[in-house]
């Protein structure tokens, strides 16, 4: 049996059986995305725009590096004693409160057991250092968050194909 994490509690993981990968948007597959993002404008706006698109993405969301690290060591321990459903894909924002998306992603790529999670940056401060360091830590793509709308849509649909027909080894 395999277990979905779908919320920290008061520290604690709290786990569901997946939804089924039917979904309502005909034969495409769900992918599973955490997405990493302080800004609740910016994760209703992502998924509306993957609504437009006709995208089915099934969201986990976490509003800080502190949650997103937390939720990844929880599934990494239920792991070794159940089969987890991992994200297909971390969509990160690098400037929140506290510690830093590349905090993340350090801790992504230094845990074995998740260094094959794809993990796109999305952040609306494409700073140069920031963009070096994102992909000196292990970052697959480097996004700067649209202006317009339109362009959100066009985006989460690029990202879709592009993950949706990934081959990626089994975690």
């Amino acid at each position: 049996m395999c277990f979905v994490l779908v919320d920290m509690v008061e520290g604690r993981p709290t786990w569901n059986k997946p939804a089924s990968k039917e979904n309502t948007f005909g034969a495409k597959p769900s992918l599973l995305v955490l997405h990493i993002d302080d800004n609740t404008d910016d994760q209703v706006l992502f998924q509306t725009a993957c609504k437009q698109a006709n995208v089915p993405f099934v969201w986990h969301v976490a509003d800080s590096a502190e949650k997103a690290i937390s939720y990844l060591q929880a599934l990494v321990k239920t792991s070794r004693t159940h089969s987890v459903q991992w994200p297909d894909l971390v969509v990160l924002d690098l400037v929140m409160p506290g510690q830093s998306g590349l905090s993340v992603l350090e801790f992504i790529r230094g845990t074995p057991e998740l260094q094959r999670l794809p993990v796109v940056v999305f952040t609306g401060h494409p700073e140069p250092d920031s963009i070096k360091q994102a992909y000196k830590l292990g970052a697959n793509s480097f996004l700067t968050k649209p202006l317009e709308f339109d362009q959100t849509v066009s985006l989460v649909g690029s990202l879709y194909a592009t993950w949706s027909m990934a081959k990626r080894p089994t975690l």
